[in-house]
């Protein structure tokens, strides 16, 4: 069995991975929980105490984000990336504005869950009304809460231009993208990977930005085959 370290983006759980994991064949799936961590040096830390030899790391927005800056301060502990929906270039300016406002409100406010209309961002639009899809969302939200969703959107929301530190790194980094995502333009990071030499572009079709679960059996097969 091929082990395999996972990281989740904001406000997501393990159970992001629900329907994913089942589906991988030689693959032990191993989750890293990185909601403690209150910076991206913390974060490395927290990767590097989990992982023992150079490994495969997989990692969803976020989690994708900081699975390539762990590779580039400690690129002898990896031998593969697959990254889910993140991109190089940290948050666009509309997002970054969005999140500080959002830190604003949550410092005076109760915090009552994620709102509709931020799930409908995250989203292809034929699943603005998949129950099953966004009662997990709702799900993961409510299980880590206000404070964890605090000390995320600090943590990471300044995120730093990793993109020419990325295209010299000598490791395989598989890059998947969703068409229809609102978050990661594909198009832009089809151009990005086109400059790398060791990087490779799956993109998949009616997607929007949360990939395991919106298309997990297209995902899982794409890990099984990048993977093993």
């Amino acid at each position: 069995m091929q082990k395999v370290y996972v990281i989740s983006g904001t406000m997501c759980t393990v159970d992001l991975w629900q329907h994913v994991f089942p589906k991988l064949k030689n693959i032990l799936p191993i989750h890293i929980d990185i909601t403690p961590a209150s910076s991206f040096e913390e974060i490395n830390k927290i990767i590097l105490s989990v992982i023992t030899e150079p490994a495969v790391i997989v990692g969803f927005s976020l989690g994708g984000f900081s699975a390539m800056n762990f590779s580039i301060h400690f690129p002898e502990k990896v031998k593969k990336l697959v990254v889910v929906a993140a991109n190089t270039d940290g948050l666009s300016d509309s997002e970054i504005q969005l999140r500080k406002s959002t830190i604003d409100f949550l410092e005076k406010h109760t915090y009552k869950g994620i709102s509709q209309a931020r799930i409908q961002q995250f989203l292809h639009p034929d699943n603005h009304r998949n129950s099953e899809i966004i009662s997990v969302i709702k799900k993961m939200d409510a299980d880590l809460g206000k404070d964890v969703l605090l000390r995320q959107l600090r943590a990471t929301s300044t995120r730093l231009d990793i993109s020419q530190k990325v295209l010299t790194l000598n490791t395989p980094i598989f890059f998947i993208a969703a068409e229809n995502d609102a978050l990661v333009n594909p198009k832009k990071l089809k151009e990005f990977v086109s400059k790398s030499q060791k990087g490779t572009y799956v993109m998949i079709k009616n997607c929007g930005h949360m990939v395991p679960l919106e298309k997990p059996e297209e995902l899982a097969s794409i890990l099984n085959l990048t993977i093993n």
